[in-house]
Order: C-alpha cells, then sequence, then structure tokens
C-alpha cells in the first residue's frame, strides 16, 4: 500500500450528500467485541478501525462501487463526447479504489442483540461497549473522521449513489472547460475515489437492516502513521488503526457496559466492575445481556 496524504476536500454542493455525513446519534452506540478487546479498548483508551478492503465481507464495500459503475453507463448514452470521455475515466478511476487506506469501525443503536453477540462476540461472552452518541461524535469531529448511520433503504442508497457520480461529473467537467490544474493532480476520475470512500462502507444490504450500525470512517491515511499498524489475520495480515478514544480535554468516557450471555453471568458481571474501577472507570453501569442464548 502506497503512502495516502489527506486531501482538503470541498464542501459537497448536493445537499443529499452533505446530509448523510451530518447526523449525529440521539442515542449511545456500542461496539461488540470480545474479552480481549474489551479489555483493549479501555486499557489503551483507544479502538481498532480495520482497513475497508480487510473487513469480514469485502462483498459490503463492493456492493458501492457496483451501483457507481452501473450509474455511470447509464448516464453515457445521452453524454456529448467530452461527457462520455469524463464518465470514461471516471469508470477507470474505480479499478484503483483499493489503493487508498481508509479504515471504519462498527457501533449499533442495538445494545443487547443476538446477531451481535453471534457475530462478534467470543465463544462463551462477549462485550457491549456502550458510548453516548455525542462523544463518538465529538471524538470523530476531533480527529476529522466521520460518525455516520448506515444505509439499508435501496431507495435511498440509489438517490445517494445518483448525486455522487453528478457531483464528480460537474466537478470534473468544470475543471474540463476551464483546463484546470487541479485535474493533473487526481488520479482518472477526479475525486471520485476520494469521496466514494466516505459513503461505500454506509451502504449495506437491506437484510442487516436490524443492526442500525454507525461507522467511524476515516479520511485517507498514510501507512507511515504511527497509529497505522497491522495484526495478524487467519490468512493475512489486516492493516488497522489504533483510534484514540479521548474528547478535547483528553476524557475517555463510557456510558455503559453490557456483559454478553455466559455461562457465568454474575462472576462476569462482578469481574468486569472491578476492571473498570482498576481502570478508573468506577461510575460506568454494567448489566447482564438478556438475550436467551447459548454458545457454550
Amino acid at each position: 500500500m502506497g503512502v495516502v496524504i489527506p486531501a482538503l476536500w470541498p464542501k459537497m454542493k448536493n445537499p443529499i450528500l452533505e446530509d448523510v455525513l451530518s447526523r449525529t446519534p440521539t442515542v449511545p452506540l456500542y461496539h461488540y467485541t470480545g474479552q480481549a478487546g474489551f479489555i483493549g479498548v479501555v486499557e489503551k483508551t483507544e479502538i481498532w478501525a480495520s482497513h475497508t478492503q480487510y473487513l469480514n465481507d469485502r462483498r459490503e464495500y463492493l456492493h458501492a462501487v457496483d451501483m457507481v459503475r452501473e450509474r455511470i453507463r447509464a448516464l453515457l448514452p445521452s453524454a456529448d463526447e467530452t461527457g462520455r470521455s469524463i464518465l470514461a475515466n471516471m469508470e477507470v478511476g474505480l479499478t484503483g479504489i483499493e489503493g487508498m487506506n481508509v479504515c471504519v469501525c462498527s457501533f449499533s443503536e442495538e445494545r443487547d442483540s443476538l446477531s451481535q453477540w453471534r457475530a462478534y462476540g467470543s465463544v462463551s461472552s462477549g462485550i457491549a461497549i456502550g458510548f453516548s452518541g455525542a462523544f463518538l461524535a465529538a471524538v470523530a469531529t476531533l480527529k476529522e473522521w466521520y460518525l455516520v448511520p448506515c444505509i439499508y433503504e435501496p431507495e435511498e442508497q440509489r438517490c445517494l449513489v445518483e448525486a455522487l457520480v453528478q457531483e464528480v461529473y460537474d466537478q470534473n467537467l468544470e475543471w474540463t472547460k476551464a483546463n484546470a490544474p487541479e485535474l493533473e493532480d487526481l488520479p482518472p476520475g477526479g475525486n471520485l475515489n476520494a469521496y466514494l470512500h466516505r459513503y461505500a462502507p454506509i451502504l449495506k444490504d437491506y437484510s442487516f437492516r436490524d443492526e442500525r450500525e454507525w461507522r467511524l470512517i476515516s479520511r485517507p491515511l498514510s501507512c507511515r502513521s504511527e497509529a497505522f499498524s497491522f495484526r495478524e489475520g487467519t490468512s493475512m495480515l489486516i492493516p488497522y488503526y489504533k483510534f484514540p478514544l479521548l474528547d478535547s480535554e483528553g476524557h475517555f468516557k463510557l456510558h455503559e457496559v453490557v456483559v454478553g450471555p455466559t455461562p457465568h453471568p454474575k462472576q462476569s458481571e462482578m469481574s468486569t466492575r472491578s476492571f473498570l474501577v482498576k481502570n478508573f472507570q468506577r461510575d460506568v453501569p454494567v448489566v447482564p445481556s438478556k438475550v436467551p442464548y447459548r454458545s457454550w
């Protein structure tokens, strides 16, 4: 992976594109993880955001790329010669989308979800780490990341993709007519890839709507950044970013901790409380899951 330096992106002209990025959570958000993940988050006051190209289901990211490609091809027949050239370059540019280092971390509005325990909890016990929506939004803004809700409705996804393609097309057309120097510094398709990285991670299949997921999404990152690292995967190294969970005053704030289904609920709750006290989180509520799920 090459070094990618974050660009200063202009404000999007289409209100649909700006609205998605400006939404803020009004409820607490929960990050589901295993015991080791929980210990790491609390002790290091940071959370790991995985590279978009190395998520468990890479297909979910390519879903957005396919939608953009389909929209570009739909516009070709009605475009003039200049427009066709711009659209062709935009499609070519999609082939290099894996080259950017963009990382994401997932949260859910659901505090005690069976599907989340199954997917992200460990074999015998998971943890849902709860944060206030306001705290996460503030931390995201501080780090110049985005905290964005996933979009599951097909029609809303279609409108977003159409707006994105039109935005980049208009931008490229304006620069082409003006023979602007910006085009010399951009890959084929202009800013399409950079913009798409903000939206592709939140377009999810409708079947996952019950997860009510929000995602922290980075700007393009340099792999030489001190916080950019790698962990062992089942078949390859997995790039990730160590995202600090500290507000502008350096405070780490937990809203609640939910202990997942376990054969030892009371003992698990007690040890979790002791762990939080040791790490200066004495007043954080710890509650057991009420989901009747057994994985042991």
